[in-house]
């Protein structure tokens, strides 16, 4: 018998533990783990999950991107509907609107990217006759009219970019008949390719997708017979490949010649299938995991691949779902976000100080303001990680101030009415005592401050005018001035440590959105200097935050409220110090309400909904994992 030695040319490696990789090349490496006394083997996890719906049904509308940053666009109703021109844009979690086409249509080809995309051609309705022609380019926030694709009409795949895309099959111009016929587009014009040698070898329509670029493209299946076909092309011609296992139409293909996907779309029944295959470059094999539901039609990141794809909308025959999945594959195994009920406050508040610093198991909220009877409190309540339990009262009712710290050792500051904005005070776990006064004073102080008791850090927050750009910093015993932030901001959110911190959105008259009002910049602080960050996916304010330290690589924002997103949002982000991206949302949404803990372990409380009522709602996250799925060998 052979020894993994000599056919790998390495010894199985002898570890304590699993290890964690995200590498999916590694899948079937194997190792001894000496803990459990097991050979265990890396294998390779495949699943669609639910994200959030489209805000309106699209059927045979157009999708380009990646499958975080997903463009849809075009597309009809449930029947009889005629064709639209909405454009929706996918955030990871969150679909908003973009700026609509020009021309309303459906079954367009399409290619490139959600901020460089192009559709062109296309018809009307069901049933309808009538084409039009004409090419739009997308900006990522506006459509403007291009020249007319040529020999191609609708209903068939597209590849490639804004400057280098191609066209093929689908009905021709005149929607009489199933068309071979490759055409180029270069930015601003389209040019039919040398015929017979540029012509696929299989006529079809209802192909609905396609993938590659202009010179390494691919395409499967399609009508009129649910074709098994699958071509790719070269730059010049078109070859012939292995089929697919299940013959199918109306749905996209997705990918490279290389890496591909084609996962639903109707068999020859013609009942919608659920059915998913992935392509490696020369063969289909049949994936483990299946959509929920069969369905065609469906908007699809175009630029997706056998590791992670958006698909949303269509129909699955009787029904056109606005439900969207994500499929992804890796060897680690996703654990996603999701919110846990906690112990109920027993004071409903918003507009209230934290502890951000705190854990989990380990909150403190002060101050606040009670809608209804529209009053301030002193209360101080803290956290145990099962229920609320009081704390020493503030010496006045305040609300609005800011907060930092921990559950042992907060500090408290500003505020609006009740005490002066310049009021400082430090809680030891039982009780309030007063701090260094704050020479400058601020009044909406809310989401203003991070660090400890005796180095912290207050930034932006706005006194009666507006917001400011101020930044101090706190020694324990008195304030600084430090670097201004670049940006004025008020109510946003704010985290970290003295010499780590970021903000992120806000109300903000110096870096507004459309709206005039917010904005959603991300700014970091390392002591010194400020600097801008990536942006986060929404305009928001209002909202609470974990991470405490850690906030700068690691930051959880939830709720809130903004020109863009439902007031009182249950919209939550992560911030790995790179990029945000969507995850779970709040059971109850809701805006003026803050948190503690970790992106890992966090936690939010209190808060308003949308019938203005103050809450007494605890929520405990747990964060997006990943770890490395394990197979044990058995051994003979």
């Amino acid at each position: 018998m052979a020894e993994y030695e000599s056919i790998h040319g390495t010894r199985v490696r002898y570890l304590t533990s699993d290890p964690t990789l995200t590498d999916s090349s590694t899948e079937g490496q194997v190792w001894y783990n000496s803990t459990s006394g097991t050979n265990k083997t890396l294998v390779q996890i495949k699943a669609f999950s639910a994200s959030g719906n489209i805000p309106t049904r699209f059927y045979y509308g157009s999708g380009v991107g990646p499958a975080t940053t997903t463009l849809g666009f075009g597309g009809v109703g449930p029947s009889p509907q005629p064709a639209h021109n909405l454009t929706i844009e996918y955030s990871g979690y969150v679909w908003t609107g973009g700026g609509n086409l020009n021309t309303a249509r459906r079954a367009m080809y399409q290619f490139g990217t959600p901020t460089a995309a192009v559709g062109a051609g296309g018809d009307y309705a069901p049933g309808s006759p009538t084409i039009n022609l004409s090419t739009e380019e997308y900006n990522g926030s506006s459509w403007t009219a291009g020249n007319n694709i040529t020999e191609q009409g609708s209903f068939g795949a597209a590849a490639g970019t804004l400057t280098a895309g191609l066209a093929f099959g689908g009905y021709n111009t005149a929607q009489t008949a199933s068309s071979t016929r490759t055409v180029s587009y270069d930015g601003t014009n389209w040019t039919a390719l040398p015929t017979p040698g540029s012509d696929t070898n299989t006529a079809g329509n209802f192909t609905r997708g396609g993938g590659g670029t202009q010179t390494a493209a691919i395409f499967s299946g399609g009508g009129p017979s649910r074709q098994l076909a699958t071509e790719a092309y070269d730059g010049s011609s078109w070859t012939s490949l292995a089929n697919m296992n299940l013959g199918r139409s109306g749905q996209g293909l997705l990918g490279t010649q290389t890496n591909a996907l084609y996962a639903g779309g109707i068999q020859p029944s013609p009942s919608r299938t659920a059915v998913t295959e992935e392509w490696d470059g020369s063969a289909w094999a049949t994936s483990s995991a299946s959509l929920a539901a069969g369905r065609n039609g469906s908007i699809i990141s175009q630029a997706g691949s056998t590791a992670a794809a958006t698909i949303a909308g269509g129909s699955t025959g009787p029904a056109y779902p606005e439900t969207t999945e994500e499929y992804s594959s890796s060897i680690n195994a996703l654990t996603g976000a999701a919110y846990a009920s906690g112990g109920n406050l027993s004071n409903a508040r918003a507009q209230f100080g934290s502890a951000k610093q705190g854990t989990q198991n380990a909150g403190l909220a002060f101050g606040g303001y009670v809608f209804g009877p529209n009053a301030n409190i002193t209360a101080t309540e803290e956290y145990g990680g099962a229920s609320w339990t009081s704390g020493g009262a503030l010496p006045g009712g305040q609300r609005q101030m800011g907060g930092a710290g921990t559950q042992t050792a907060a500090l408290g500051y500003g505020g609006l009415t009740g005490m002066p904005n310049t009021t400082v005070l430090e809680y030891d776990g039982s009780s309030w005592t007063a701090g260094g006064a704050n020479p400058a004073g601020v009044t909406y102080a809310v989401n203003s401050g991070a660090g400890t008791q005796t180095a912290a850090i207050r930034a932006g927050s706005g006194n009666p005018g507006g917001a400011t750009t101020t930044t101090q910093e706190y020694d324990g015993s008195s304030w600084t001035s430090a670097n201004a932030m670049s940006v004025a901001r008020t109510n946003g959110y704010f985290d970290g440590a003295q010499t780590a911190a970021i903000a992120n959105a806000a109300e903000s008259p110096s870096a507004p959105d459309a709206s005039g009002s917010i904005t959603k910049l991300t700014e970091q602080y390392d002591g010194t200097n400020w600097s801008s960050g990536t942006s986060g996916l929404f305009y928001l304010s209002s909202g609470g935050v974990s991470g405490g330290a850690a906030a700068q690589t690691a930051w959880m924002i939830a709720g809130g409220d903004g020109p863009n997103v439902t007031n009182n949002t249950g919209i939550t982000q992560e911030y790995d110090g790179t990029a945000f991206a969507s995850t779970a949302v709040l059971a109850t949404p809701r805006r003026q309400l803050n948190g503690g803990g970790t992106q890992a372990a966090g936690l939010v409380f209190g808060g308003t909904e949308a019938s203005s009522s103050s809450l007494t709602a605890t929520e405990e996250y747990t964060g997006t994992t990943s770890t490395a799925t394990a197979s044990t060998l058995t051994t003979s």
